[in-house]
């Protein structure tokens, strides 16, 4: 995804994820765990936080370095990841208003349908959230900035149906808002990955068109 962006003409900060490649602990890294991410989590919830949570964190964090390099213009940034980092995309998003693009891959959902209906990874729950928020609820939090849902038609973990469901729902937000035209959902005809044939020409149209002074996001 950061070539793709290259090669688009943006500017790529590709980060581990807290929990996973070089960010596992230790004992993972030396049995090549896939990831830490239950023991996170268990950890993180001691706490009273979550691994998600967390993750966003690590997130603004990035944003703030990204706001110090010449070659950035930190009033355009897009953050965009499939599966886990697109869990984390929606979140960031919600949460920092400095994202002004999000483009969630292969996560954007319901949570009754995913999350409560099939196996996923500890690192996806935040405790008591679907008590006051469905999925497409905490993606309205982006409005009116650009949302761009990517989804595969034939994922087994997000299934396509509710992808459409929560879209409808938060396209009524984005509607409500005035930017209809900025909440897009871009589907590929397979299963659980990135489908990137839509991804850059949003990128290019709401970060690198007049409306957003040209350049380079």
């Amino acid at each position: 995804m950061a070539l793709q962006a290259v090669r688009a003409g943006c500017v790529a900060i590709a980060s581990d994820m807290r929990g996973f490649a070089g960010l596992r602990r230790r004992e993972d890294r030396d049995r090549d765990a896939v990831s830490s991410c239950r023991p996170l989590q268990m950890h993180a919830l001691l706490f009273g936080r979550t691994l998600v949570g967390e993750r966003v964190w690590d997130v603004g964090r990035l944003i703030d370095y990204a706001a110090t390099r010449p070659e950035v213009d930190a009033a355009r940034i897009a953050v965009t990841g499939n599966s886990g980092g697109g869990t984390v995309t929606l979140f960031a998003a919600a949460c920092d208003e400095r994202v002004a693009a999000a483009i969630p891959g292969s996560y954007f959902c319901t949570f009754a349908a995913s999350l409560g209906a099939i196996h996923h990874c500890e690192c996806n729950y935040v405790p008591g959230l679907l008590a006051d928020a469905e999925m497409y609820d905490v993606a309205g939090l982006i409005a009116p900035r650009p949302f761009l849902a990517v989804a595969g038609r034939h994922d087994p973990i997000f299934p396509y149906p509710a992808v459409e469901e929560a879209f409808e729902r938060l396209r009524a937000v984005y509607a409500d808002a005035g930017a209809a035209d900025r909440c897009a959902l871009s589907s590929g005809e397979g299963g659980h990955r990135y489908y990137k044939a839509d991804v850059w020409p949003f990128v290019r149209r709401w970060l690198r068109g007049p409306q957003a002074g040209g350049g380079t996001p």
